[in-house]
């Protein structure tokens, strides 16, 4: 397809990158030394600078040397938001090892398989998920694990205090089968990295596995050179919108366990000396806003329902954020009726982008602040897209028309860890990514996302695509939420089901939305069959889950 989007790009927007052989180690190393008095990263009102970084780093390095961590082993981090990440993250990236993240939430069978899948030497985790792994602790490579508090990097007296509330308030008193070793003894025993490792663009950084909405999740080879492309690729997007990139302070709300928040808002800011603010559990609410309303913060990076859940709590509204100039939404496209009610609170519109696991994972966005259009905006410099037919995937579809999305770009995994049969149906031999995702490209250039290939619905024939049903219905004000699913109908082959959350202060039948669908969609695409709930599952990141919503209503109710 041809690149008719370059077209619109911004002034000062490069079409594309300076592809080189750039690591994370380099970038590391260069942000320490040119941003050394910086606050980088801060939690719970502890801030450490960018010398601080790389200074602990070291020490933890050293320590996972020690413990005979070598270049190329994997090391396995089950932690939230906390200043344990990054200072583990760099460690391990600094010693030319593997970082494996792993959802804390994540259940002790979860956990197992992606331990036995990625075989690390070593599992850091947060001291309250620590017993999630008393049934494996001693298989699959396992040679150490290493618990942390959440307050250990914390100075002595808050630590203390911090660590007593957990323990005897929040009853923080992990029973384990096994004895883990200290991080913070490690980290403070240890002396810097001694000897530097040789890391090179080629290495793999991260095993990433995705959410997997059927079977068993793949892990993702991320390479440093695919990551290192994509934060280019996104600097070069936002360096042209953003005052000053070394001078903002980032809500970290989102987990930096998911993609798009280790790159978005970690790894994009960091590397240009910004700070990041980290929020160990964005779930809860009130620490979540205390922390907003208590920060001079300037970017807040969110999910579609995120953003309305801030919406719906008054200590939020009720709440001024002078400095909030940027805010991008990404996991999931924002609704328009959530858009407009960010934009009239704060005057600003949350940025729609797209991206995947796969692609590091950043393929389009918008411009910064541009009006509502429904888009996830334009691809990324150095990025290609290819809208293909739906049943093979290999003819190329005209500007317009709807098919299955194809990305080629240099953020493009190298493939799926220990699975060739999988990264065979992903990639093709041109490097070519088969994403899953059905959407088409407008006549600007602009990507509009229909939604997953398996989560379209064919009634009698014809194709309809949740996302656009979803749209119609999220017009209405008294809808809060709605996911949009098929089901085996003997009639039609396949019928539309929807469920929807009302917002609080509003009422409205079931009929009156059937009546505005029928307005607004042709009739194939009408719901069959409408159930009012009081709230949709959600996956661990916060996007709706729709493969637990069939489970939980659909099939229970057919059994």
């Amino acid at each position: 397809m041809e690149k008719i989007w370059l077209k619109n790009y911004k002034p000062g927007i490069a079409a594309e990158i300076k592809l080189d052989d750039t690591t994370l180690v380099d970038l590391f190393n260069l942000a320490c030394e040119k941003y050394a008095s910086n606050r980088a990263v801060s939690c719970h009102k502890v801030a450490l600078s960018f010398a601080d970084v790389k200074e602990r780093s070291l020490r933890m390095a050293q320590a996972l040397a020690d413990l005979g961590v070598k270049k190329g082993d994997r090391v396995a981090l089950i932690l939230p938001n906390c200043l344990q990440y990054p200072l583990t993250v760099f460690a391990v990236l600094l010693l030319g090892a593997t970082v494996v993240n792993i959802n804390p939430l994540y259940t002790p069978s979860e956990i197992e398989y992606v331990v036995k899948d990625s075989e690390p030497s070593i599992v850091v985790t947060l001291d309250m998920f620590s017993e999630k792994l008393n049934g494996f602790y001693n298989k699959f490579g396992i040679k150490h694990i290493i618990s942390t508090k959440i307050a250990d990097p914390y100075p002595t007296i808050k630590r203390s205090i911090i660590n007593l509330l957990l323990r005897f308030v929040a009853h923080v008193n992990p029973k384990l089968v096994y004895t883990p070793l200290s991080w913070r003894a490690l980290c403070e025993k240890s002396s810097p990295l001694a000897t530097p490792v040789k890391v090179v663009a080629d290495d793999i950084a991260f095993i990433q596995y995705t959410g997997a909405t059927t079977g068993h999740p793949k892990g993702a080879m991320l390479l440093h050179r695919n990551i290192a492309s994509n934060i280019k690729q996104i600097f070069i997007l936002l360096e042209a919108q953003v005052d000053d990139m070394s001078k903002q302070v980032v809500i970290s709300a989102l987990p930096m366990y998911h993609i798009f928040s280790l790159t978005a808002n970690f790894f994009t800011f960091f590397f240009h000396g910004s700070e990041n603010v980290m929020v160990p559990n964005a779930k809860n609410i009130k620490d979540l806003v205390k922390t907003m309303n208590s920060t001079p913060f300037t970017v807040f990076n969110s999910l579609d329902t995120l953003y309305h859940k801030l919406l719906e709590y008054k200590p939020f509204i009720n709440a001024k954020h002078p400095h909030f100039k940027y805010g991008i939404c990404g996991g999931m496209a924002i609704r328009q009726s959530v858009a407009q009610r960010w934009y009239q609170h704060t005057g600003l519109v949350p940025t729609n982008c797209y991206g995947l696991t796969e692609t590091s994972p950043c393929v389009s966005m918008n411009d910064l602040g541009s009006p509502f259009n429904g888009s996830v905006g334009y691809p990324a410099p150095s990025t290609e897209i290819d809208i293909r037919d739906i049943a093979t995937a290999t003819q190329s579809l005209a500007q317009g028309e709807i098919g299955v999305i194809m990305v080629r770009g240099p953020q493009v995994m190298a493939g799926y860890w220990r699975n060739p049969e999988q990264t065979k149906l992903a990639l093709s031999a041109d490097g070519w990514l088969k994403t899953g995702d059905i959407g088409y490209v407008n006549s600007e250039g602009l990507l509009f996302i229909s939604g997953r290939e398996t989560e379209m619905v064919i009634v009698s024939g014809f194709n309809v695509y949740p996302a656009e049903v979803e749209m119609v219905i999220d017009q209405l004000p008294e809808i809060a939420e709605v996911a949009v699913v098929g089901y085996p109908d003997e009639e039609s082959g396949e019928a539309v089901y929807a469920y929807i959350v009302l917002t609080t202060q509003h009422t409205i039948t079931v009929e009156q939305i059937l009546l505005h669908c029928r307005k607004n969609l042709t009739r194939y695409k009408i719901p069959h069959f409408i159930t009012i709930v009081d709230e949709l599952p959600k996956t661990l990141v916060g996007k709706i889950d729709k493969k637990a919503l069939v489970a939980q209503h659909l099939i229970k109710n057919k059994e």
